[in-house]
């Protein structure tokens, strides 16, 4: 189920989302999303969060976690009644047949055939007074078509469930009717595994927790020493991983976990004057914080099963520019496992050649409300080797397209 490109994340569509009245980031296999501070870059990464908590765990406990969801409705609205969620996402053909063999349940033709693009998404309102809420509408498409068993909108979902009224406007869908719909449970387990999210604290790796089974890292990184195990048993991901962490901190020739008092440790072992071979071993107390979030994003990219999405923000946070160089070699070469998406205000970073205009968002504050926009022709013919993002950004000419990424007509549509 780990396979690079088994799911691909084409879009996200938000309405009424926090400062999001409307917007459409289309996802490439590298996106940078720019933008001052508070303009909205956290929000777009966390509403991906959102939907994969909602189903992961449950709606109210994904509410509950951001505030109710008065906290999530549009802030630039004070009559905002709901909010929607949209996510497009590409499933393969292999993976839609490992689907079928896991569960036994039969799925169209076409689908195995072709794989199959799916539009899921669902509308979230609050009840009269402010307490509580409603499941609106939910809805899932697919691409050759199939019907998938609900749509609340139109109450299908009553029909195949049976469910009371009341239970039904709290909880959603997907989850139940995966059980015994072969093309729901590939949707759900998608949406349920396909987003990894970071930011990463120095502080959480160097705290070395009780070792744990994990192999996927958590959001702040504090399990480093776990993901570090897991891929040591794979040589290739091992060096790789050294590799790069060698080119961030000179001297460093390895970096290895250990386990103490039922902990799991993590050592750098760095060169000595001019031998070969690693002389010095430092403890993670020893390493900056630049080094130990590099470290940990080149656990993002390696970690097993491979997420369809990694999120990383602020990836020059406390990075020398050098280093921020490596990382996103790193990360460019990463694309063909797993999509990235990177938040960054940093000009070093996005001077990289691997930052192409086309793969540039810009996040801006207008009209009272986050807008998201793709760069102008101008500002995209400008961006072009030899100069680049970073150096527009740098010169304030960062100039976007006249309209915003905005979704027309109806909202969980195909586009």
């Amino acid at each position: 189920m780990s396979e690079p490109a088994r799911v691909h994340i084409e879009e996200l569509r938000l309405s009424g989302y926090r400062a999001f009245e409307n917007a459409r980031l289309q996802l490439d296999d590298l996106t940078v999303l720019v933008g001052r501070n508070g303009a909205g870059k956290s929000t777009l990464i966390d509403a991906l969060e959102f939907v994969r908590d909602a189903l992961t765990d449950s709606l109210a406990n994904a509410l509950e976690r951001r505030g109710g969801v008065q906290a999530l409705l549009h802030q630039g609205a004070h009559d905002a009644k709901e909010f929607s969620v949209v996510i497009r996402l590409r499933l393969s053909r292999a993976y839609l047949h490992e689907i079928a063999r896991l569960t036994k349940l039969p799925m169209g033709p076409n689908i195995l055939r072709d794989g199959a693009v799916m539009t899921y998404g669902f509308s979230i309102g609050s009840k009269r007074g402010g307490l509580g809420f409603a499941v609106k509408r939910e809805l899932a498409r697919s691409e050759p078509e199939e019907i998938l068993p609900f749509d609340i909108a139109n109450q299908g979902l009553v029909s195949s469930l049976h469910r009371k009224s009341s239970i039904l406007t709290t909880a959603l869908a997907l989850p139940l009717t995966a059980e015994y719909h072969a093309l729901s449970r590939a949707l759900l387990d998608a949406l349920k595994t396909s987003v990894r999210s970071y930011r990463l604290s120095p502080e959480a790796i160097r705290a070395e927790p009780p070792i744990r089974s994990a192999s996927i890292l958590s959001r702040s990184g504090s399990n480093a020493g776990d993901v570090l195990h897991h891929l040591e048993r794979n040589k290739t991901d091992a060096a790789w991983i050294s590799k790069h962490l060698a080119a961030i901190v000179p001297g460093v020739v390895r970096v290895r976990s250990k386990t103490a008092a039922g902990r799991r440790l993590i050592r750098f072992h760095q060169r000595y004057n001019k031998s070969k071979t690693a002389g010095v071993v430092f403890d993670i107390g020893d390493m900056s914080d630049g080094t130990l979030r590099g470290l940990a994003i080149l656990l993002a990219l390696r970690q097993k099963p491979t997420p369809a999405l990694v999120c990383i923000e602020e990836i020059e946070d406390s990075v020398h520019p050098a280093a921020l160089g490596v990382l996103v070699d790193a990360i460019a070469a990463s694309t063909s496992r797993c999509q990235v998406l990177l938040t960054s205000h940093s000009p070093e970073a996005l001077s990289h050649p691997a930052v192409t205009p086309e793969r540039v968002r810009v996040v801006e504050w207008r009209e009272g409300s986050s807008q998201l926009f793709r760069l102008s022709p101008g500002a995209e013919e400008m961006s072009r080797p030899p100069r680049s993002v970073g150096k527009l950004l740098r010169t304030n000419a960062l100039f976007t397209a006249t309209d915003a990424e905005r979704v027309e007509g109806d909202f969980f549509a195909a586009p």
